[in-house]
Formats: structure tokens, C-alpha cells, sequence
């Protein structure tokens, strides 16, 4: 129980700062600015946070890397349901419009390799992990 508490809770904290990062940098600056904040300053948050819930689930050395893949694969997870609830559904009923079912579909590549840029936060969060158990 305390796992999933800890999957969700990290992700959170990793979707709020994405969010305001995202808003700020697109709304203040512009597009191309938000774009190079997800690659940049998100892989390193993410890679903390994974991180950190190695370190606070006392996540062993010969398990680290297989729970930090199966952490990538439940923010993944939970990204897809809360960009759904989000974008199909919420937004569009705030909007007296019909659901947006192409939301996925009409993706910018860079959305989905922000998904794939887990993976290097996911590593630099193990190897982290390791460094700790080595000390």
C-alpha cells in the first residue's frame, strides 16, 4: 500500500511542477521555451524524484532498476488516465463542447518522447540509487 502511495505521490509532484513549468514557459515566453524545459529541467526533476522513492521504499541494488521501470511504466499510466479525464473529457464539458477523442491521436511527437525521456531519468534515478547503496 505505502508503494502505491509513493508511485502516486511522486507522479503528482512530477505532473504539477510539468504543469507549471509547461504553462509558465509556453504563456510567458513562448512554445519553443516550454519544449526546451521539458527536456531539460524535467528529466532531472523526474530523475530526482525516482530517486527519492527508491531511497524512501529501501528499494534494494539487485531490485532498484526493475522498480524504477515499473515506476516509468505507472506514471506513464498515469499521465494517459489524467490527460484523458483532462483533455477528452473535462475540458471540453467546461467548454459546453463534445470530447475531444482525437486528443491522443493529435499529439505533438514531442509528447510522446517526453514518455521515452523517462526512461534516461529512470537510469540516472537507478544509478543514483546505487551510488547510495555503494557509499
Amino acid at each position: 500500500m505505502m508503494k502505491c502511495v509513493w508511485i502516486v505521490g511522486t507522479f503528482a509532484i512530477m505532473y504539477l511542477i510539468a504543469t507549471i513549468i509547461g504553462f509558465a514557459t509556453y504563456l510567458l515566453i513562448n512554445p519553443a521555451a516550454m519544449w526546451i524545459s521539458v527536456f531539460t529541467l524535467m528529466p532531472i526533476v523526474n530523475a530526482l524524484l525516482m530517486y527519492w522513492y527508491l531511497v524512501r521504499m529501501r528499494i534494494s541494488r539487485q531490485a532498484s532498476l526493475t522498480e524504477v521501470l515499473y515506476l516509468v511504466l505507472a506514471w506513464i499510466a498515469l499521465s494517459f488516465g489524467l490527460d484523458a479525464a483532462t483533455y477528452i473529457f473535462i475540458i471540453p464539458a467546461l467548454n459546453h463542447t463534445a470530447s475531444n477523442w482525437a486528443f491522443f491521436r493529435d499529439q505533438s511527437p514531442w509528447i510522446w518522447l517526453s514518455y521515452a525521456v523517462l526512461l534516461v531519468s529512470a537510469y540516472i534515478g537507478h544509478r543514483l540509487n546505487l551510488r547510495r547503496l555503494n557509499a
